[in-house]
């Protein structure tokens, strides 16, 4: 061997490529391939090719027939979920079109659709050979915990791209409104569990029951509370137990803006004017859950929907709010009793 490295370099590559430098018989069958497929690279690029062609139909193939509706009924040993499918308005609707158990079970394509496809496989082949369908209990795996695992988001909203239709009544306007301005939050299955699969118990509505109960052991108050000084006070809800702390503000004037010597000052933040304020009366705390179920319980109206718009232009009411709607889900730390109502 040489001390020059290139010679060394080209030494090992004749070794390689020419047998007759060494006597290594697996080196000449090499060689002899190598030669063979050189000669043949048209066949060899065609073998190839018509090889990956053969494997891509093929594999597609598999994999639309394990996305049908009866490759997924092989692995689930659960009949009554295709029986209360049947049932639902994603198979029997007015539109007619069915969606497939991997509509709803699986991400759309492009969005780990595979990913979810294999895990969901893995997990239903060894539930059939593993386990007892006997032990499953059905109506727990049914929940909203449950089914949120098993349900994509991103697959309700492949399908309905349009969430404010023409048809959508006001309460599904709200509804999807809240939903759009809490997406991080909320799961299209929150409201909409059962449209997938029929379930003659539940109901999809308002609660009409929400704010109607009452605490029998407090007193109830029959007037409000009577204002006869700018002093603190207690008011009290009509019909109601609820009861609540103002605070007397006192009046007084203050100039509002900023003097036109005041650095980095913007334009619109001048001329500077008096403003006076007439005393008046301000909550202690926020509207609570006590106080605003008081007020849906009077109205049996929520605040936002179009049943309050005689009110707003009537009465001598400025607004009308609403707390978070009773919608989502109840484990959002809404809170109850005298927590504030969120909005």
């Amino acid at each position: 061997m040489s001390g020059n490295p290139f010679i060394n370099y080209y030494f090992w590559a004749l070794f390689l490529i020419h047998p007759p430098f060494c006597k290594n018989k697996p080196l000449r069958m090499l060689k002899k391939l190598f030669t063979y497929l050189r000669k043949r690279l048209l066949l060899v690029l065609f073998i190839g090719f018509v090889a990956g062609l053969l494997f891509t139909i093929y594999t597609h193939k598999i994999l639309e027939y394990t996305s049908t509706n009866e490759s997924c009924e092989i692995c689930h040993v659960h009949p009554h979920v295709f029986d209360s499918w049947k049932l639902s308005t994603h198979y029997d609707n007015p539109s007619g079109f069915q969606a497939r158990c991997v509509d709803c079970h699986l991400p759309p394509k492009g969005e780990g659709y595979l990913k979810e496809k294999m895990i969901a496989a893995i997990r239903d082949v060894y539930g059939l050979v593993f386990k007892d369908s006997a032990d499953y209990n059905w109506e727990l795996k049914s929940t909203l915990e449950y089914a949120q695992h098993h349900v994509f988001k991103e697959s309700c909203l492949h399908c309905h791209r349009n969430l404010f239709p023409l048809t959508l009544s006001k309460e599904g306007q709200d509804a999807h409104l809240y939903y759009s301005q809490n997406e991080d939050d909320l799961r299209c299955i929150n409201c909409h569990l059962n449209v997938g699969h029929y379930d003659p118990n539940a109901i999809h509505a308002a609660n009409v029951d929400f704010g109607m109960s009452r605490d029998e052991t407090r007193e109830v108050f029959t007037e409000a509370a009577q204002v006869v000084a700018l002093e603190d006070f207690t008011e009290t809800i009509p019909n109601s137990t609820v009861s609540f702390n103002m605070k007397a503000i006192p009046g007084g004037s203050f100039k509002i803006g900023s003097p036109e010597n005041e650095q980095m000052r913007n334009p619109d933040e001048g001329p500077q004017k008096e403003v006076n304020i007439s005393p008046f009366f301000m909550a202690e705390i926020e509207v609570t859950w006590n106080e605003y179920l008081a007020f849906y319980d009077a109205t049996a109206g929520e605040g936002r929907s179009t049943d309050t718009e005689g009110a707003r232009t009537e009465a001598d009411v400025d607004a009308i709010s609403g707390p978070t709607p009773p919608y989502g889900q109840p484990d959002q730390n809404w809170g109850m009793g005298t927590r504030p109502a969120i909005t």
